[in-house]
C-alpha cells in the first residue's frame, strides 16, 4: 500500500498510503482488479558521481564568435514534463466530488514514452554481492503514488562468520502508512540493530559475557533472554535475531520515545519523537545466508515475499515466503480474538474498524494507554497529526503487535529469485503474475535467450512495469501505464499505490 527524499543512512529507504480509517475499504478506481483478485523507495545509496569538467580536456578550440540569433526556451526534461502535465490535472481534479473525480481522471491526457521511462528510471539501481556460496544480483526500484511516498527500503550486509567474510546480507521493504516517518526511521535503524541482535546471540550461545560497550544494547539484550526463555533454545540464531530487533525497534518507536518525551516535556522535540509513533509501517525482512544456503523471512504486516522456482519442465511456479497479517488471514482473527476476548476487535475487516493490517510497526493509537492519549492526542492532531485519534471501544490495548511471523527455507538449485514488495505490487499482479513477469526477465538477461527480449535491465523496472500496465481484467497495454501515470498525488491514490520492489536474484553459477 505506499518514499521521501531526505538525508537518510540507510542503504536505500522509502512509502505513504494509508492502511488507516482513510484509506477506502473498497478502492473504487476505474483499474481495480475484480472481485475475487488480489489487489512507491527514495534510496539513499552512498555514491559520487564523477563531473568531467571542459579544464579538464585536452583539446581547446578557438570560442566562435558571438550569434546574432536569438536563444529559444530551454526543453523542459522528461520528468519536468510530468511535473507539468501533473500540476494542470491536479487543477482539473481538485474540488470534485468523487464521482466527477474518476470521471476526470479518465479524460486526462496520456503521458508519452518518454515520460513514463523516465518516472521508472528515476530510482532504479543494481548491484551484486559475491556471497559465501553464491553471488547475488540485487535490483531495487520504487515508484510512488503518495507525495510524499511513505514506502521505504534498506539492505546490509551483515555481521561476519568466523572466518571473517561476509555470508548473510539483510533486504527490507517498510510500507508506512499514515504518513512517512515511522517507515523512515525503521529503514535507517534496522540493519545495524539486527547486527547487535545477531552479536548478543552469539555471545550468549557461547556463554561468553555479552559486550557492554553500548548500553543502548541492554534493552534488545533483555529482549532476546525473554525470547529464548519463552520458546526455548531451539531458536536458530538468524530467526532469533530478527524477532528481537522487530520486537525492540517498535518499543523504541512506541514507547520509548513517549518515555523520552514526558521526561524532556519540550514541545520542540514533539514532531521528532512522536512523529514516528503516530504514523505507522508494515515490514518485511529477507535475510539470505549464502554459507548456509537459507532464506528467511520475517513479516510484519501485508507486505510479501516471493520465491521464484523453476521447475523441471521449464515452468515457474511462485512460492511464498511470508503470510499477510490483516483481518482476512483466520490465524491472525483467531489470534486477536483470544488476546481480546469479549470484544469485536475486527471490525468491518479492520482493527478496531480503521487498521488493515493486523501487525504493524507504529501505530500508537492502538498500543498506548488512554491516559497518554488523552493528554497528547489533541496537541499532535491540533499540529497536524489527522491520526492522532483513540479508536471507538479502545478497552485493552494493545490491539497491535510487531512481532513478526517467521518463515525459513532452504535453497535448492531450482530456486532461481526472491521478490520482496510493498502490497501496492500485489494490488496489480496476483502471486503467479508477479512471478511470471520475473522469469521473463530472468530468461531474457540472466540466462541470455535468443527468442525473449525486455525494455528494462533492471529486474525491479520490468516488473513494476508490468504492474502498472496490467488493467483490471489482466490485460496488458502501455495505454494503461500512461494514463495511470499521468493521474497527480493526492488523486492517483484512489488508482495505484505506493509500489516498493526488492529482486534478488540467486546466482550460482557467477561466484
Amino acid at each position: 500500500m505506499r518514499p521521501k527524499a531526505s538525508s537518510r543512512k540507510c542503504a536505500y529507504s522509502s512509502k505513504p498510503s494509508n492502511k488507516a480509517a482513510d484509506e477506502p475499504a473498497d478502492k473504487p478506481d476505474a483499474l481495480k482488479k475484480p472481485a475475487g483478485s488480489k489487489r512507491s523507495l527514495t534510496f539513499a545509496i552512498g555514491g559520487v558521481l564523477t563531473l568531467l569538467s571542459v579544464a579538464g580536456y585536452t583539446f581547446l578550440r578557438q570560442p566562435s564568435a558571438p550569434s546574432s540569433a536569438s536563444v529559444g526556451p530551454a526543453v523542459p526534461t522528461p520528468l519536468e514534463s510530468v511535473a507539468s502535465k501533473r500540476e494542470i490535472a491536479k487543477q482539473k481534479l481538485d474540488g470534485l466530488t468523487y464521482r466527477e473525480r474518476r470521471e476526470e481522471a479518465r479524460r486526462l491526457g496520456m503521458l508519452t514514452e518518454e515520460e513514463v521511462d523516465a518516472i521508472l528510471g528515476a530510482k532504479e539501481n543494481t548491484w551484486s554481492v559475491v556471497g559465501q556460496g553464491m553471488r547475488l544480483r540485487v535490483d531495487a526500484n520504487q515508484v510512488s503514488s503518495n507525495e510524499p511516498i511513505e514506502d521505504y527500503m534498506s539492505w546490509k550486509a551483515l555481521q561476519t562468520n568466523t572466518e571473517g567474510q561476509v555470508a548473510r546480507y539483510m533486504f527490507g521493504v517498510f510500507d508506512g502508512h499514515a504518513g512517512y516517518m515511522c517507515a523512515e526511521q525503521i529503514a535507517a535503524r534496522i540493519g545495524p540493530m539486527l547486527d547487535s541482535s545477531l552479536e548478543i546471540i552469539d555471545q550468549l550461545s557461547n556463554n561468553s559475557a555479552v559486550s557492554k560497550t553500548n548500553p543502548d544494547n541492554a534493552p534488545l539484550q533483555s529482549t532476546i533472554s525473554r525470547l529464548r526463555q519463552e520458546a526455548g533454545l531451539d531458536w536458530d540464531h538468524t530467526s532469533l535475531a530478527l524477532t528481537a530487533t522487530f520486537i525492540n525497534m517498535d518499543h523504541e518507536l512506541v514507547h520509548g520515545a513517549l518515555a523520552k518525551y514526558r521526561k524532556l516535556q519540550d514541545a520542540t522535540q514533539m514532531e521528532e519523537l512522536l512523529g514516528p509513533a503516530v504514523s505507522g509501517s508494515c515490514g518485511i525482512v529477507a535475510v539470505v545466508d549464502t554459507e548456509t544456503n537459507e532464506v528467511v523471512v520475517a513479516n510484519t504486516g501485508d507486505s510479501r515475499a516471493l520465491l521464484g522456482v523453476r521447475l523441471k519442465d521449464g515452468r515457474w511456479k511462485a512460492v511464498r515466503l511470508s503470510e499477510d497479517q490483516t483481518a482476512k488471514n483466520p490465524n491472525e482473527s483467531v489470534r486477536m480474538s483470544r488476546e481480546h476476548p469479549n470484544e469485536t476487535v475486527i471490525v468491518g475487516g479492520r482493527v478496531l474498524g480503521a487498521l488493515m493490517p493486523t501487525r504493524a510497526f507504529g501505530d500508537c493509537r492502538y498500543k498506548w494507554p488512554l491516559e497518554a492519549q488523552q493528554d497528547l492526542f489533541p496537541i499532535m492532531h491540533s499540529r497536524g497529526h489527522r491520526y492522532a485519534t483513540t479508536p471507538r471501544n479502545y478497552l485493552s490495548p494493545p490491539y497491535v503487535t510487531a512481532k513478526p511471523v517467521i518463515v525459513r527455507h532452504q535453497l535448492n538449485a531450482n530456486d532461481k529469485f526472491v521478490v520482496i514488495a510493498s502490497d501496492g505490487l500485489y494490488d496489480q499482479l496476483s502471486d503467479a503474475e508477479v512471478v511470471d513477469a520475473v522469469a521473463q526477465w530472468y530468461e531474457a538477461n540472466q540466462e541470455q535467450s535468443a527468442t525473449l527480449v525486455t525494455q528494462d535491465k533492471n529486474a525491479a523496472t520490468h516488473l513494476i512495469r508490468s504492474a502498472l500496465s496490467t488493467d483490471r481484467f489482466g490485460r496488458r497495454s502501455d495505454t494503461v501505464i500512461r494514463r495511470l501515470l499521468a493521474i497527480p498525488p493526492p488523486h492517483s491514490r484512489r488508482f495505484r499505490d505506493d509500489i516498493s520492489v526488492t529482486i534478488i536474484t540467486l546466482d550460482r553459477d557467477q561466484q
